[in-house]
């Protein structure tokens, strides 16, 4: 697998490649001076449990940091399970709850994670 990052202002993208350099995995940060939010991490369906989803999230952490941030958060659906276990298990806590947050209906749970030193 490689990953390709494209920064743009305040934003950092990364994106996984299969062998074949086809996109298999997405994820995007938005950095605002101590501040950030993880926006979106998605792994195609068939490429899922394979530890993309973790190096993305970590990629995009490790750049928060680099970039002087201090707090991250991220929304996450509080049916995914699978998920939410593994923000957990990279330092993440739930904070709250967004009721109705996605199109559907569904609530979000809130998770941040203090990385300040």
């Amino acid at each position: 697998m490689t990953y390709e990052i494209v920064n743009d202002n305040n934003t950092t993208k990364i994106t996984a490649l299969n062998e074949n350099a086809e996109p298999v995995g997405f994820g995007e940060i938005s950095c605002v001076l101590e501040f950030a939010d993880i926006i979106d991490i998605e792994v195609s369906e068939p490429y899922r449990r394979r530890g993309i989803g973790r190096e993305i999230c970590e990629r995009l952490i490790a750049n928060a940091i680099e970039n002087g941030v201090e707090v991250i958060t991220l929304e996450v659906r509080v049916s995914n399970a699978v998920a939410q276990t593994l923000y957990e298990s990279l330092g993440f806590r739930e904070i709250s709850v967004r009721k109705r947050y996605y199109g559907d209906g569904e609530d979000a749970a809130v998770m941040q994670m203090n990385v300040k030193l």
